[in-house]
């Protein structure tokens, strides 16, 4: 049903999902200190989704939960929400059309990110995009072939492209190869390819780089621009309460930008497990390599104080301190500081339909980073951006 998919493109299951259910359980207060064991057993379990399976049966559903599930079973508000859906789909695709009319990159790039899978005609692989986004994305490639945008794009859009992901890696790498952040993305494809001299010395690269700059907020911002404006049909009452229960956004506009979020969620990380396999405490290879743990420290060191996405930077800073313990006092500030954050904004980011709303927030990590944007929400909910002297540190974050 549509509710069903909607919830597994919203900010929920992308940017917050990444958090995890057992996550969200701990920082909405479901979870009672007399559970807290129960918890721990659910989050042992290792599988999100068995996870949340444990996580149910010591924290039901709130009364709130229970009253969206209850508008979304209604047949009538179900056929409305589908009838929006399809009209919304059509919308869309008309307006990618007109981007790419435009004929610049980055319209070209914008019209390609909003353009309906459904556009992939049926003899393509499931989920590629039909050829005529993946046309406009050959043209933008044309138009601006050492434009960094561009070769981001292809990097991260490459399972929709349909391209040769080495290939891909190794543009990028001539067009932003004084880039950390290249070098981090060519570092994980290596060690999913199983190319561990490559991945190690992309990590080398990563660390000695002049510059750290990811590209997460300008894919936010080209998300949310190739939206804007888009001729989309507004909610009658019955989809907006619809879309309000199922994805906490209850207009157009606001679902376009939890759209723009979530899929800014679903490629703006680089897979990690590189620099997990490398820098992990109790790694035989830091004994054998001289050098791996100065790089392992100077490259977990940037990821640790960015602040574009709240999983490199707690992964970065738990990293650090078991590689480290002599940087234990240094780092555990931060690391407070960014689970303060997290367990204080997961429930203000449940509710964006008010103020600021979706939109804006989206704006503020679009400029701000993740983390920027989660001190405004902060701010503007009059809560302490530090934790107080005696909050402790929850003991399984995820």
């Amino acid at each position: 049903m549509l509710h069903k998919r909607l919830l597994q493109q919203t900010l929920g299951a992308g940017l917050l999902g990444a958090m995890s259910v057992a996550g969200l359980a701990y920082a909405a207060g479901q979870v009672s200190a007399t559970d807290r064991t129960a918890a721990e057993a659910c989050i042992a379990l290792g599988d999100d989704a068995r996870i949340a399976q444990c996580m149910q049966q010591i924290a039901p559903d709130p009364p709130e939960q229970q009253r969206a599930d209850a508008v979304l079973d209604d047949p009538a508000t179900q056929a409305a929400m589908e009838t929006w859906s399809r009209a919304y789909e059509s919308a869309m695709a008309a307006h990618a059309q007109a981007l790419a009319q435009r004929g610049d990159v980055r319209s070209l790039l914008g019209a390609m990110t909003v353009m309906p899978v459904q556009d992939a005609p049926t003899g393509d692989a499931p989920g590629v995009l039909g050829s005529q986004a993946r046309g406009w994305f050959a043209r933008a490639r044309q138009l601006g072939p050492t434009d960094p945008l561009v070769a981001w794009v292809e990097v991260t859009d490459c399972h929709v492209l349909g391209c040769d992901r080495d290939a891909a890696i190794a543009g990028l790498l001539q067009v932003d190869g004084d880039n950390a952040a290249a070098h981090l993305w060519a570092n994980g494809v290596a060690m999913e390819s199983g190319d561990l001299r490559a991945a190690r010395e992309h990590l080398h690269a990563a660390a000695v780089a002049p510059r750290y700059q990811p590209p997460t907020g300008e894919f936010l911002s080209l998300l949310l621009d190739a939206r804007a404006g888009a001729p989309v049909p507004a909610m009658d009452a019955r989809t907006s309460a619809g879309m309000q229960a199922a994805t906490g956004t209850g207009t157009a506009a606001d679902w376009m930008a939890m759209q723009a979020l979530g899929q800014w969620a679903a490629i703006a990380l680089a897979p990690m497990q590189g620099v997990s396999r490398f820098c992990g405490a109790g790694q035989a290879q830091l004994a054998r390599d001289p050098g791996l743990r100065a790089d392992c420290v100077a490259l977990l060191s940037r990821l640790a104080a960015d602040d574009s996405t709240l999983p490199y930077a707690e992964m970065a800073t738990r990293l650090l301190i078991g590689l480290e313990p002599g940087l234990t006092g240094q780092w555990t500030p931060r690391l407070r500081q960014l689970a303060w954050w997290r367990e204080q904004s997961l429930p203000l980011l449940a509710g964006l339909g008010g103020t600021p709303g979706t939109g804006q927030y989206a704006r503020w990590v679009a400029s701000d980073g993740e983390l920027g944007a989660m001190a405004k929400l902060l701010h503007r909910a009059g809560i302490a951006a530090a934790p107080p002297a005696d909050w402790q540190l929850p003991r399984h974050p995820r």
